[in-house]
């Protein structure tokens, strides 16, 4: 499999298709779907992650452990109405930069597409159930 290195586009897999950008050192990604905070709490805890916020949030954060400084890799947020998915990315492109070392800029790479369809299942178990599709973005 030959590597993928952009920080802008759209995973399609089948019918589904998943725009995401890299931003903000984050790969985020746009859900089809709409998410209940409710059901992604009661999934997390049941599978022993910590979860940053109470389900009444507009966000979710999850993480293995506990971090005392509240960090949280995983994140499922609203913005604007629309539902993403965040994670810190696993795929860097070096980038030559004149008169300074090089620089390690992230793009969505096989990592993290791995990442993400290993969380797709989980998303979807807490898909609200009756969705109201965005289909532009």
């Amino acid at each position: 499999m030959r590597p993928i290195e952009t920080t802008k586009g759209e995973i399609i897999k089948g019918a589904e298709s998943y725009p995401y950008e890299v931003i903000n050192e984050k790969i985020r990604i746009h859900l089809p779907f709409r998410i209940s905070f409710y059901k992604l709490n009661e999934i997390l805890k049941k599978e022993d992650y910590f979860v940053a916020n109470p389900p009444e949030a507009d966000s979710q954060g999850w993480g293995k452990g506990y971090d005392s400084e509240g960090y949280c890799p995983y994140w499922v947020y609203v913005e604007n109405d629309y539902f993403y998915f965040a994670f810190p990315p696993e795929d860097y492109k070096v980038v030559p930069e004149p008169g300074s070392a090089l620089k390690h800029v992230p793009i969505l790479g096989s990592k993290a597409l791995e990442e993400f369809f290993r969380w797709l299942p989980l998303l979807k178990q807490a898909k609200v159930a009756q969705e109201i599709v965005h289909a532009e973005k």
